[in-house]
This record gives structure tokens, C-alpha cells and sequence, in this order.
């Protein structure tokens, strides 16, 4: 090993030698900061951090009437005397004077709260105070205007109108752009940006020698134009919507929403403007004619963390379902930390907390129930049949269209009379009615702790073609319940079957049950080894010794010494032994009872007995009629009494319908079948009565206080647009409206931010004002008004991109990796890092660590065994054991992990299972969220265990060899050939000399060393599920899964470049 660790440092060193290592975090404020200090970037962070608290929005906290987020209540005279804050004058302010005196009964802020500001901020307050102590709304609460595109002294660096903005800042801060990075960086930096993985090194050379001006633009609409961009964009925004596929809570049992996830991958893989992205996914099912896709799209209300863990309170519960959902629109659409008006108005924006419960009330009303029964699919759900399912549907139902119709004109063809009624002797002699006969009973569902087993001769059969065979250790049973037509127990019943006990391996316990609703009536030969009842009662009846061995044994029992009475309705058996080898054949009832299915040759006889039948299969409408006396039956009801009888009942015809019958059933059944099989989602819904909403005292759902209606913060506008609804529709369109201030600013921020890593506002979750400034305002406000109305245009023609659409994702997304800010080299120099180590003058390219699902899909990629099929359940990929059963509560669907096998291995890291009380360990390795809250920009952290996991995790072993393969069949000849071609698919670049030295030495030490160790190098080729190639030299194939594991974990291949 600790060979390996030297030569992968040594490679890592020399891969990482011109690049950047750590990134610091410092100011860079003599950059961006203008002449005249603004009160919103300069000056309101002093404030809000050190004096809000108590002169700030909150009116119930706010101490000496002194509030400071607002000019009118700085510069009030106070109650003192004194006036908070005087423009122009300093000297003459009284919160300078607090600042600065050494009176600790005066002090601000008090020595009790901790707090302290800065000579250097006291100095920032004074020379605001100075410039006048303008006081301007704070940027994000304004509403968009396009700003002028700045005009630059030389534009030929200049892509489109980006680089106009970085470029005037750069001017100003006296420093230049970065070259542009090299042709292979760029293809591999657009190709992963775009669509997570990375690019092939045939599509590396196509694009090298491609030297068309529009070489880049065609490249950018191939990537745009692949499924996988929508896979890799929706990631993203799954995180965003806190999409799992469990509960979250308590059991966190599986949920299916899935068919959701796949409808935000469709939404960006057909460019749904954000607009409608937007109002399909809070209020689709609320639009006028809903499609199927639109109530998908409403799943976004359904992502939420839900329980029904016991002693929960329904209305505690549903207030922290709307209060979430809330909480939702606020981190998603608004950047803002709305949750903290959930208790009181907001410490630092301008939210109280009567308009935080106005937002909620757009949630309190709808129709999810609070608790969500551990359920798979609690309500609402839809169905989500296909096209596929509507065509065999049809067929199904044509063919049953078909045989109704030859089943009538039978009918029409039967000359019945009613026989005398000395014919029909219902309380005649007992007579055996076989239930189970080569097999179950129509409707029957077939169970036990393994399949039934069908044996035919030269096995022992008694009766028909076949038996069943059942072979045990211990307890062994095949059984059935929800039989169409049960049995009916008359008076003096007897149940039997027959059974062959092996000689050679006979059981020790040999048991019969039935189920009435409920499996409490056995019997038993043999000895008490089945844990099922104690005692003699009629769920442990023991009645013999074992039935003889090595031969057909009929057993019969009183159905009422198992309590089974007259009138019962038995539509389950069960066949039970402990141990051995038997066989089980022919069974059922011996009774003067007639049974459904055993025909009647009376009609007046059939409606007497049905007229006394507690339980009956026969349709309500029907069974209605037979109940009233026939005088008082219209000609109607006559008509389908006889028909029914005819059909379904009438012993003469049922040679003649009985199979049309079956074949209905058949039918029917299939049609069952496949409207089981078809997948179902949660969609929102509302209630058609609204419930009142509150404003909650301190947040405490049993605390109500005043009443309030829907409504939006009066910061933001005060008002949805004109015409809207007052619901979620209505919300909707609000967010979605032009004069929404925050919304798109919001949303093309963290478009910004998945490309380098940062966004414009670095705080991408708060644009309130405890949050980050702009770096460039500018530009961040052209991007938001360019969303929703384009004006610039690209090179590329024939295409999409020739006329974008208003709220246009793909326009943005084309506009950020086309521009000459996107393209630069990520290479810097030390006097820049020290300038600016977060990049925020935008002077180089991004280079930052890939997230979690990439970094896998990579390697399963460049493997070859990545799987890629477009949407589907999730699956359950590789993870340590007893994850799962370490949060497991009992009872619960996910208290074991049972990890999937075959292509769901290998599928992209978006479909694995997402358990939000333990969530993929791959995942959360590399930062990635727990998705119980809404996530919208992830940390990034740098630790050993993420080395560990991607050296040694069986996904990513497997994956090493898998590539070991790919480039000893792949590669050439020589073994330098070979690695140049392994490292040309993890960086896309072919390996200077000295790193190429260093593999081929590596790959010839462990050769040797897998010589000698023939046992270490088949073990480390069988780690994973997947066969190892066996025409492959064991030695060989294992040296050269170590050095693929190596170019695994470069930092070239983690990282964009």
C-alpha cells in the first residue's frame, strides 16, 4: 500500500503541479466597492448584525423607539431627545456616540450580548453618515430594470453581453481576463457542466479538429440536445424541491414519487420555459383541464418530510406541513429565510410574521391528510397509464367485447322452462364439491415462503394431471386467500384433502387451515411441532398420528370442530408441514350446500337460495331484484335475473359457457394485471372547503391568533397579479410575474452558481439582507430581465438558441457557457490568488471539486458499465451494511437494505434510492444533502474519507477493473499505449512523459507483485456483482485495476479544470 500511496502522490503532484491548491476565503472590498458607500452592501450588515436585534423590523423587540433598518425611524427625534441619526453629521449622531463611549451603562451594543463592532465599521458608519445616510430600499426587494450593457475600451475579447460586465469590473480593479483554456479543457469543463459525465476521447478529437468558428456553439447544442443534460440538469433542482423516496419521519417507509423526479428531467430535457416549470409544479393540478404531466408536476407539493408516527396531533402536524411548504417558496423563489416569521416578524427583512402566515394559508387547505399512514402512495394519487397500457386495454377489452357477445347469442339460443320442483332437491344427499384440483380457485392468490410447486407423473399425482410438492427444514406452507367464489359451510360439513407423505423424508407435522377473514381453524396429524394455536380449540385441533407414508391419504374433518359452522364462507387454505417432503392434491367440501360454480337447474330454486345467502358474489343490482317478490320485479329486472342465470348459474348451459365464462375471467384477470402493474404518483390537491387560517402565536399550532387571509409580503408587491386566483394558481403566477423582484434574480443566481461554483450572491439561499452583496449587481439584474424577455441572440442558426422563448432556461444556461468568462483558464497566478481567492472578480475559469453523483457516474462511465436508460423507479446501488437497520424502526419497509442487482447497479446517480433518515452513503460523502429540507447550494468540503470511499468503495473497485479492462482491450498493444489511452478517459488529455513514466513503473510493481500473489489478485477481480473477464491474464488484469483505480482518484479527474 504504501508503495501505491507514493506513486499516486507523485502523480497527483505532477497533475496538480500549475494549478491552484486551497482557496481561501478573504474580502476583496477594494475591488467592488464603489466611490460613495451604499447603505444595502455597505453599511446594513453592521446593523442588522449588531443592532437589529432591538431597533430593527421587529416592533414587539424593538427597545427606546429607536428602529434603524428605515430612515424615518433613524432620524426621529427619540423620547431623549436625540436623534438617532443626523446626515452629514456624526458628531451629532447619538448611535456613534453610543458606539463609542466607555460608559458600559450607555454602551452599544451592551457588553451583555457578546457583540462588538469594529474600529474599522464604526469608521465605515461615520463616513456613510458623512455622504448623507442615504437610505436605499435594499437591492433585492426592487424590482429588476435592465441595466445599459457597459461599453469597454477594447471588445475583442467580448463573447456576448457577460463578458461586458466582468470585463468593466476587471478594468476597474486593474486586472486582466485569463487566457482561454485549451480546446480539451473546454470540452471536458462544457461537457460535464452540461451533462454530468464526462466526454469520450473520439468526441475530444472531433472537437480538436474542428476548427469552424462555430465549432464551440455546435458542441454546446449536441450537449444541450442530449437526454443526459436533463438528467444532470434536474439534480440540481431535486435538491432544491427536497425530493426522497421515503417519508422522512419515524418508519420513513418507501413513497412513491418518483414518476416526478423523472417529469423535472423531461421538463428540462424539452426546455419548459420557467414560467410554466414554475405553475405546473405548484398549482398543475389547479389549471384549467389538467393533463396527466401537469398533476405530475403538482408532486412538488408532495416532497415534504410526512409521518404518522403514533401519539403525532393531525392539526400539529398539518401546521408543519403548510409551514414547510411555505418555507419551500421562500428558499426556492424568493432567496429569503421567510421560516424565521414563523414565530415572530422576521429579525432583519421586511417580513412580518401576519404576511409569513398569509403565504402559509396558500397551503393550509389542502387535501393531503396529515398523517400519511406509512403508506406507499398516500392520497392524493393518480394512476399513469401509457400508451402502451390504453393499446393492451383495448385489445383486452374487444376480445371481452367479443365473448360477451357470443355469451348472449348463446343465451338467446337456450329454450329454458322451469322444471318441477320435485326435481331440484337442494337438502338432498351430501355431495363432494372439489375446490383445488391442478389448481387454485379462480381469483385465488397464490403465496407461501416459497412458490407453489406444480409436479406432474411420474411424481405422485391422486387426482387430474397434477399435485403440488413441498420440501422443509422446519415450518413449510403454500397457501391462497381472496378465492372469486368461496366456500359455502351448510350443516354437517366435512372439508378434506389428500396428501402423500414421502417415505424417505416424511415431515413431522402435517396441518391443514382455512381462512373465514381469518386463519383460526386448523387441524393436525402428527407430532405438536407447528407454532400456529395451543391447546385443543379449533385453531389447533390435533386429530391422528401422521397419515401413512408412501401412499394417497384422504383427511377429513368436521368443519364445525374447527369452527366452521353453517353459513360460514371459507376463501382461504392453507397447506402446512414441518419439515420432510409431502405432496397435497384434490381437496374441498362434502355438503348438500350447493356451491358457486356446482349449477342449478332451477331458477325459482337459485333465487330461493339466494335470497338466504348472507354473502354472495352475484352483482348488487341483481341480487336487489331477486329480494323483492317477482309480482313486484319490472320487466327489466326480470330480463336480467333470467340472463344472469342463464350464464352463470344454469347447470345445462355451463358446458356449453363455462369455458366463455374462464375465458372472461382470463381476461379480466389480465386486464387486472395490468392496470397493477401500472405505476401511480402523489399529487397536491386542495379541499373544496378552505380551512381558517391563524396566525400562530410563538408558532405553536393549538396557540391561534388573529385570523388571517392569503396575501404576499408587502415588501415584495402586496398583491398577486391582477385576474389571478387566490390560490396556489394565483401564488404561482405572482412568483412567475415581471415585477417580482426576487424570483428570477433568484434563479439565474443559482444557474451561476452550478457553473463556477459561486454564485453572483454567494448566499444563493438569502437575498435578504443578512445576505451577501452582489459581486457584479449589474450583471446578476441583466441576467434576471434577459430570463424573462431575451433581447441577445447567438451565432448558432437552425436551432432554438436562434430565438429564445420568454423565461428561457436554456437561453440563460447558453449565454453563461458561451461567454469568454466561462471559456478562461483556471489557471492563476500566486499575486491573484491573493487578490482574489474566490474568484468573485470572475479573472479566471472555475475550478472547483465535482459533486457527488458525478464523481460516481464518472467512474461507472469511463468503466464502461455505466447503465444509461431515461427515468424509472429508483434503485438501490452498493452501500455498507447495517446502515439502514441502525435508524430502522419495526414495522417499517426500509428497516433492511436489500441492495438491487444486474443494469440497476450501474444506473446514474439520480435514480439511487434517497432514504432521508440514511441517506446513500456515496452521496453524502461528497457533500451531497439529506434532502429533508430544501438545499440550494451545497458545501463543498475537502476530507479523507472521500479518498477512502473512492479508492475502496466496492462501486468504485469494480469500476477500477471494469476500466483496467476497457484499456487492455482497448488501448493497444504496449502498456504504454494502453495507459495513455486509461488516462486520456479520466482527464481527457494524453499524459506528459514523466507521468506516463510513473503509471507504466507503477502498473510493472504490481504486475510483479500479482505474479506471486495469484489468490490477491482474483479476489481484488471478483469484488462488485459483475463477472470478471476470464480471458483475461489474472496478473495483468489486477495490476492494471490498481493503476485504473489510481486514474480514478487523480485530482484532475474529481475536479473541473
Amino acid at each position: 500500500m504504501r508503495r501505491w500511496l507514493t506513486a499516486c502522490l507523485c502523480l497527483m503532484g505532477i497533475a496538480v503541479s500549475s494549478t491552484l491548491g486551497g482557496r481561501g476565503t478573504s474580502s476583496i472590498a477594494a475591488d467592488v466597492v464603489a466611490d460613495k458607500l451604499e447603505f444595502g452592501r455597505d453599511v446594513r450588515a453592521i446593523l442588522s448584525n449588531n443592532c437589529f436585534k432591538c431597533h430593527g423590523p421587529d416592533e414587539k423587540q424593538r427597545q427606546a423607539g429607536l428602529r434603524l433598518d428605515q430612515k424615518e425611524g433613524a432620524t426621529t427625534k427619540l423620547e431623549s431627545g436625540k436623534v438617532g441619526i443626523v446626515a452629514g453629521k456624526w458628531s451629532d449622531s447619538e448611535i456613534i456616540a453610543r458606539l463609542t463611549t466607555d460608559n458600559a451603562d450607555l454602551k452599544m451594543p451592551p457588553p451583555s450580548s457578546g457583540k462588538k463592532v469594529s474600529p474599522e465599521q464604526i469608521g465605515t458608519l461615520k463616513r456613510w453618515i458623512d455622504e448623507g445616510a442615504e437610505y436605499k430600499p435594499h437591492w433585492a426587494f426592487v424590482t429588476a430594470v435592465r441595466p445599459e450593457v457597459p461599453k469597454v475600451v477594447d471588445d475583442s475579447w467580448i463573447k456576448n453581453p457577460i463578458d461586458r460586465f466582468v470585463l468593466e469590473k476587471l478594468n476597474k480593479a486593474g486586472l486582466k481576463p485569463s487566457p482561454q483554456a485549451d480546446k480539451v479543457t473546454l470540452i471536458r469543463r462544457l461537457t460535464f457542466d452540461l451533462t454530468g459525465l464526462p466526454p469520450t476521447p473520439a468526441e475530444v478529437d472531433a472537437y480538436i479538429a474542428d476548427n469552424s468558428p462555430e465549432a464551440y456553439d455546435k458542441l454546446v447544442e449536441r450537449l444541450f440536445n442530449s437526454a443526459r443534460h436533463g438528467e444532470h440538469q434536474a439534480r440540481y433542482w431535486l435538491d432544491a424541491a427536497r425530493y426522497g423516496d421515503t417519508h422522512g419521519l419515524h418508519l420513513d417507509n418507501e413513497r412513491s414519487l418518483w414518476p416526478y423526479r423523472d417529469w423535472v428531467i423531461g421538463a428540462f430535457n424539452r426546455n419548459l420555459p420557467f414560467d410554466q416549470f414554475t405553475v405546473e409544479q405548484l398549482a398543475g393540478d389547479l389549471l384549467p383541464n389538467a393533463t396527466q404531466e401537469q398533476r405530475i408536476a403538482s408532486g412538488f407539493n408532495r416532497c415534504n418530510v410526512t409521518t404518522s408516527e403514533g401519539g403525532s396531533i393531525d392539526d400539529e402536524v398539518r401546521v408543519r406541513y403548510a409551514v414547510d411548504r411555505t418555507e419551500a417558496i421562500g428558499t426556492v423563489w424568493l432567496g429569503l429565510t421567510i421560516g424565521c416569521s414563523v414565530c415572530h416578524d422576521h429579525k432583519f427583512d421586511p417580513i412580518t410574521q401576519k404576511e409569513f402566515y398569509q403565504l402559509y394559508a396558500f397551503y393550509g387547505s389542502t387535501a393531503d391528510a396529515a398523517m400519511d399512514g406509512n403508506a406507499l402512495l398516500p392520497p392524493p394519487v393518480i394512476k399513469l397509464p401509457s400508451a402502451e397500457h390504453a393499446a393492451k386495454f383495448k385489445a383486452i377489452d374487444d376480445e371481452l367485447a367479443a365473448v360477451r357477445k357470443q355469451i348472449s347469442e348463446e343465451v338467446a339460443r337456450i329454450e329454458y322452462t322451469e322444471p318441477a320442483p320435485v326435481e331440484e332437491k337442494p337438502n338432498g344427499e351430501p355431495k363432494e364439491f372439489v375446490w383445488i384440483d391442478d389448481a387454485a380457485p379462480s381469483g385465488a392468490q397464490l403465496q407461501g415462503d416459497s412458490p407453489w410447486e406444480f409436479v406432474t407423473k411420474p411424481a405422485p399425482v391422486f387426482s387430474g394431471e397434477k399435485s403440488t410438492k413441498r420440501t422443509g427444514t422446519a415450518m413449510s406452507q403454500h397457501f391462497f386467500t381472496g378465492a372469486t367464489a368461496p366456500l359455502k359451510v351448510g350443516e354437517g360439513d366435512k372439508l378434506f384433502a389428500y396428501c402423500y407423505l414421502d417415505p424417505d423424508n416424511p415431515p413431522k407435522t402435517v396441518m391443514l387451515q382455512w381462512n373465514d377473514g381469518a386463519w383460526e381453524h386448523r387441524a393436525f396429524w402428527g407430532e405438536d411441532k407447528i407454532a400456529f394455536g395451543t391447546g385443543d380449540v379449533p385453531g389447533h385441533r390435533r386429530l391422528g398420528d401422521l397419515p401413512k407414508l408412501g401412499e394417497w391419504v384422504r383427511l377429513e374433518v368436521d368443519a364445525a370442530h374447527v369452527g366452521l359452522p353453517a353459513g360460514k364462507l371459507i376463501n382461504g387454505w392453507a397447506f402446512t408441514q414441518f419439515g420432510g417432503t409431502m405432496y397435497w392434491d384434490k381437496a374441498g367440501i362434502v355438503t348438500r350446500t350447493p356451491q358457486d360454480g356446482a349449477g342449478f337447474e332451477s331458477l325459482l330454486v337459485w333465487e330461493t337460495y339466494e335470497k338466504a345467502q348472507a354473502q354472495s358474489k352475484v352483482p348488487q343490482p341483481i341480487r336487489d331484484a331477486i329480494k323483492l317478490e317477482a309480482d313486484k320485479r319490472n320487466d327489466d329486472q326480470k330480463k336480467q335475473i333470467r340472463e344472469y342465470f342463464l350464464t352463470n348459474i344454469y347447470a345445462k348451459s355451463q358446458p356449453l359457457l363455462a369455458p366463455l365464462n374462464t375465458k372472461i375471467e382470463t381476461l379480466n384477470k389480465q386486464r387486472a394485471d395490468i392496470d397493477g402493474a401500472i405505476p401511480s404518483t402523489m399529487v397536491m390537491a386542495d379541499m373544496p372547503q378552505l380551512r381558517e387560517t391563524n396566525i400562530l402565536i410563538r408558532g405553536a399550532y393549538n396557540k391561534k391568533g388573529d385570523k388571517v387571509t392569503h396575501g404576499v409580503p408587502a415588501a415584495l408587491g402586496g398583491k398577486l397579479p391582477e385576474g389571478a386566483p387566490v390560490n396556489r394558481l394565483g401564488l404561482a403566477k405572482w412568483l412567475v410575474d415581471p415585477a417580482h423582484p426576487l424570483s428570477s434574480r433568484v434563479t439565474v443566481n443559482r444557474f451561476w452558481q452550478q457553473f463556477f461554483g459561486r454564485g453572483l450572491v454567494k448566499t444563493s439561499e438569502d437575498f435578504g439582507v443578512q445576505g451577501e452583496w452582489p459581486t457584479h449587481p449589474e450583471l446578476l439584474d441583466w441576467l434576471a430581465t434577459e430570463f424573462q424577455t431575451p433581447t441577445a441572440r447567438t451565432l448558432v442558426e437552425n436551432s432554438e438558441a436562434a430565438v429564445p422563448k420568454n423565461w428561457d432556461m436554456r437561453h440563460i444556461l447558453r449565454l453563461i457557457v458561451t461567454s469568454n468568462t466561462y471559456r478562461q483558464s483556471s489557471h492563476v497566478l500566486a499575486d491573484l490568488v491573493k487578490r482574489d481567492p474566490e474568484n468573485m472578480l470572475l479573472a479566471r475559469g472555475p475550478r472547483f471539486r465535482f459533486d457527488a453523483e458525478v464523481i460516481r457516474d464518472a467512474a461507472l462511465f469511463t468503466s464502461g458499465l455505466l447503465v444509461e436508460k431515461v427515468g424509472g423507479k429508483s434503485v438501490k446501488t452498493y452501500q455498507p451494511d447495517g446502515l439502514w437497520e441502525a435508524v430502522a424502526f419495526q414495522g417499517s419497509t426500509t428497516s433492511v437494505f436489500k441492495r438491487d442487482s444486474g443494469e440497476a447497479l450501474y444506473r446514474r446517480s439520480m435514480y439511487t434510492f434517497w432514504k432521508r433518515t440514511s441517506p446513500p452513503p456515496q452521496m453524502t460523502t461528497f457533500d451531497a444533502p439529506s434532502r429533508e429540507v430544501c438545499t440550494v447550494r451545497r458545501p463543498r468540503t475537502n476530507t479523507p474519507l472521500q479518498a477512502l470511499a473512492t479508492m475502496n468503495d466496492v462501486q468504485y473497485v469494480e469500476a477500477s477493473r471494469h476500466f483496467a479492462r476497457r484499456m487492455l482491450l482497448e488501448g493497444g498493444s504496449t502498456y504504454p499505449d494502453r495507459l495513455t489511452h486509461g488516462f486520456r478517459l479520466v482527464t481527457g488529455r494524453k499524459p506528459s512523459s514523466a507521468e506516463l513514466e510513473i503509471l507504466v513503473a507503477l502498473y510493472q510493481e504490481h504486475h510483479a507483485h500479482y505474479q506471486t500473489k495469484a489468490d490477491e489478485a482474483v479476489k481484488l477481480l471478483s469484488i462488485g456483482e459483475s463477472k470478471r473477464d476470464e480471458s483475461l491474464n489474472p496478473s495483468e488484469y489486477a495490476a492494471m485495476t490498481m493503476v485504473g483505480n489510481l486514474l480514478l482518484n487523480l485530482d484532475e479527474t474529481l475536479t473541473k479544470e
